[in-house]
């Protein structure tokens, strides 16, 4: 097994009760995050989201069962298991609040594979994935940082 890790960061101004507002709201993540246009949310009736909470995601033809593994102020972490090609891992939401009344919102991805599909995993792949990384992010301060801004 071998693990592979993505790591990415973007500053913003909104509070991590902001932005934990929009990634607790597993349901609206296809309404903002980037690659998720056709996939579904299953979501437990009556739970609300923290520790061990469980949910499902749905595509065309693969599936991730995930499942909140932190739940603190300042990070959500998530296990996961994806259905095609079999892998296993964990990403992470750290805030980190700087001296300057903003906030560092750094994602990290865990990805566990096994030595078949590792070696199939080239430096093109490993770009995509980092560059979807920063495509979350960016989507994700757009999201908040555009619920700060009040309508006339």
């Amino acid at each position: 097994m071998i693990s592979y890790e993505i790591a990415a960061s973007a500053i913003t101004t909104a509070s991590p009760e902001q932005i934990f507002a929009v990634l607790d709201d597993f349901g609206h993540w296809p309404a903002w995050m980037p690659s998720f246009e056709n996939v579904r949310v299953d979501l437990p009736e009556g739970d609300t989201p923290g520790p061990g909470y469980r949910f499902r995601l749905s595509g065309r033809v693969v599936h991730a069962d995930m499942q909140v593994v932190e739940f603190t102020p300042l990070i959500r972490a998530t296990r996961f298991r994806i259905s095609f090609p079999p892998l296993t891992g964990f990403n992470r939401c750290r805030i980190v609040p700087l001296e300057d009344g903003q906030y560092r919102i750094e994602r990290v991805d865990s990805i566990d594979l096994h030595g078949l599909i590792a070696s199939l995993l080239d430096t093109t792949q490993r770009r995509r994935f980092e560059r979807l990384a920063d495509e979350f992010l960016e989507a994700l301060k757009q999201r908040v940082e555009g619920t700060l801004h009040v309508k006339p």
